[in-house]
């Protein structure tokens, strides 16, 4: 049989402009209109580019730089029965007394010269604008001087030791001048004059002078000092007037203390 003389009679009765017109005329003209497309949101695009100043995407950058600037927080703290220095960028130091903790904004430093303080801290600041430290609802504002701060639970002072030094508690503002010192306890603020700065300061070299003091204040102290618990035999609302050395050994203060006011104290030792 010779193949070339079979002849196949197409099924379909279209022509071929009829077929390509009904299957593949549409699938082209969709491809045509996804590409047109493509193409128009690129040039939207390249045009939206072209019509943004160059400081608009200076500010793209410069709003994460500046949020994160804002942001940054350097924190240092201290344990119970640890001291720190803390040197800020401007060559101001800190000196931390134990269970305390200082934060400050690095970045930002020079144009805003503001820490926040928990405890207890001596201040050597350096001259420049104003220096600020936060204490929850007080404030201390500075130029160039040296002061200490102590915010214990209860309790808030300020002793002035060189320059001067501006205390704001409240609605009250306190100008201090060198060995001076603001006392708040119980919304009561107390301005007291020549404070010998040696007992102010005197947690420095490990002396702890106290005059007048709520009993219960001293014994929170040597527990931070001593990283210890202390309780005594019953509740205590005395003033202790004394003084003590950190080189002694913590029972036989309380034990004088005790003797004094007929207390006995129980100790527990915290271990690190």
């Amino acid at each position: 049989m010779d193949f070339d003389d079979i002849r196949i009679k197409p099924v379909w009765s279209k022509s071929k402009e009829e077929i390509w017109a009904e299957k593949f005329e549409p699938l082209v003209t969709q491809s045509q209109s996804n590409a047109l497309r493509k193409i128009s949101l690129w040039d939207y695009a390249a045009t939206l580019s072209k019509n943004i100043p160059l400081w608009g995407y200076v500010a793209g950058l410069m709003l994460p730089i500046m949020l994160f600037s804002y942001f940054y927080k350097v924190t240092e703290t201290t344990m119970r029965g640890e001291q720190a220095v803390v040197k800020l960028p401007d060559r101001s130091t800190v000196t931390l007394n134990v269970e305390s903790k200082l934060s400050y904004k690095p970045v930002v430093w020079l144009i805003s010269r503001k820490v926040s303080l928990e405890g207890e801290a001596y201040f050597d600041v350096k001259p420049g604008n104003r220096f600020s430290v936060k204490t929850g609802d007080n404030r201390v504002n500075v130029l160039g001087t040296s002061f200490n701060v102590q915010a214990r639970p209860g309790m808030y002072r300020v002793t002035c030791l060189s320059g001067q030094v501006e205390v704001q508690t409240g609605q009250e503002t306190t100008l201090l001048h060198p060995n001076m010192q603001a006392t708040l306890r119980e919304r009561k603020l107390a301005v007291t004059s020549d404070i010998t700065p040696s007992i102010a300061i005197g947690w420095m070299q490990g002396m702890f002078v106290f005059t007048g003091t709520p009993l219960g204040e001293v014994i929170a102290e040597i527990e931070r000092q001593y990283n210890m618990n202390v309780t005594p035999d019953y509740d205590i609302y005395r003033l202790y007037s004394g003084n003590f050395s950190k080189t002694e050994n913590p029972e036989e203060i309380l034990e004088a203390i005790g003797k004094a006011f007929g207390i006995t104290f129980s100790i527990y030792h915290v271990k690190k």
